[in-house]
């Protein structure tokens, strides 16, 4: 987990508004090759970030595939007097309020395959990019906790794939937009 937020924590602040063709991370978990997609709530519906829903990746088949749906975090980079369980009620409370998670492969619907994942145990969550996609001043950000919404992927067959991610949340407090993510990769497995 603290993996996966690392990199996304430490993308460029212009990641919301622009991908680059292929936003992925090579990354090895327990020995084990692991791909990490973009962050689909950095993909804002009718925003600026049109290469969100025009991702071009290669992979290879003997990678796992580790798409996180939708996250929700809290650090005491944040919340520096939070305790770990007012963290993890805080990452909690972020991920309420969900009115749709769907994920197509190949125009199939898998998205009752999402695993909802709470981190049992605090991480280190580290940000040492002053460029940082949350904006955060560096160092940060300490312990966390997540609660995130994810499929992977053991291996997909050799040959091009789509995958297409829609998140629709409405926020806990009434004063805020509603957040409505879509991302979309094209996936040649070699």
């Amino acid at each position: 987990m603290a993996k996966w937020w690392d990199f996304t924590g430490n993308q460029p602040n212009r990641i919301y508004n622009n991908w680059p063709i292929c936003l992925k991370a090579d990354v090895t978990i327990d020995n084990r090759s692991v791909v990490f997609l973009g962050d689909p709530a950095s993909a804002p519906a009718g925003g600026t970030n049109v290469n969100a829903i025009h991702q071009a990746c290669e992979i290879s088949s003997s990678q796992l595939l580790d798409l996180h749906v939708y996250g929700g975090e809290c650090s005491q980079g944040e919340y520096p007097a939070d305790s770990i369980s007012q963290l993890l009620t805080c990452a909690q409370d972020s991920n309420k309020i969900m009115k749709l998670m769907q994920v197509k492969v190949d125009g199939v619907d898998v998205s009752s395959s999402i695993v909802h994942e709470i981190t049992s145990q605090p991480f280190i969550w580290t940000i040492h990019s002053s460029d940082n996609a949350f904006s955060v001043k560096v160092p940060c950000c300490g312990q966390a906790m997540a609660e995130d919404y994810l499929l992977l992927f053991k291996s997909l067959p050799t040959g091009h794939h789509t995958i297409a991610v829609e998140v629709l949340r409405v926020p806990l407090q009434p004063n805020q937009p509603v957040e409505h993510d879509l991302a979309k990769w094209d996936i040649n497995v070699i």
